[in-house]
């Protein structure tokens, strides 16, 4: 068995499309027509996939504690002092957090859309 992808959805495709393409830097890869919007990303040999709910249903993570343990996505990240940098010049909302004994240092951002990315300092 091997891990596949990660799906989030998210409310406005094109400002996650730049949060995730142009700010955290991934790859958009091509995506069949399912008969909704998104987006699909490549991570190494992984994916994420952005899929756009009905007006009607929710998007993101709206927990106001921000704690993303239980439902976030985890990326490892090359250059994470610089990228973190940026995260918070561009005004998204950044938690650090303590590293696991003896593991990378890592914080806790949220997309646009209140989805939670845990960036693991992978340099």
């Amino acid at each position: 068995m091997r891990y596949l992808h990660s799906g989030v959805t998210v409310r406005d495709l094109e400002r996650s499309k730049r949060f995730y393409g142009d700010l955290l830097g991934l790859k958009e890869v091509d995506r069949p027509d399912l008969g909704f919007p998104g987006a699909w990303y490549a991570i190494g040999d992984t994916q994420l996939h952005l899929m756009v709910p009905a007006p009607d249903r929710p998007a993101g993570d709206a927990d106001p504690q921000f704690t993303g343990r239980v439902r976030h996505i985890a990326l490892g990240a090359l250059g994470w002092d610089t990228l973190v940098a940026r995260l918070r010049t561009e005004g998204v909302p950044v938690r650090d957090s303590a590293p696991s004994p003896g593991g990378p240092r890592r914080v806790f951002a949220k997309d646009p859309d209140g989805n939670v990315v845990e960036l693991v300092d992978a340099d």
